[in-house]
């Protein structure tokens, strides 16, 4: 999505913690908006619960919800990734076994 190449990169606005934010990225404008709004409502969640004094606070609360978050989808993945590998061993081996 973070494209390096200076002429490739648009400037995108967005509204983070109430705050905006002239951002250079490279693909879809919509895509980055919506990681925009996703990030808000997490903000938002934070602040419902009353978790975070600060603004330093409250960004360092959603990061590491949105860390947890990925580590989870990357367990789940490989969880996935190796149920999938684990079937496709068995199926290789039941048609060996067919085949000879």
């Amino acid at each position: 999505m973070w494209i390096h190449s200076r002429n490739l990169l648009d400037t995108i606005t967005i509204r983070l913690l109430g705050q905006e934010y002239k951002i250079k990225a490279g693909g879809n404008e919509e895509h980055i908006q919506s990681l925009s709004r996703y990030v808000n409502k997490k903000v938002f969640d934070v602040q419902q619960q009353g978790n975070a004094v600060s603004t330093l606070e409250l960004a360092a609360i959603v990061m590491l919800d949105l860390a947890d978050e990925v580590a989870r989808a990357r367990t789940e993945l490989r969880e996935y990734q190796e149920r999938v590998a684990k079937k496709v061993d068995q199926l290789i081996e039941h048609i060996d076994v067919e085949n000879k």
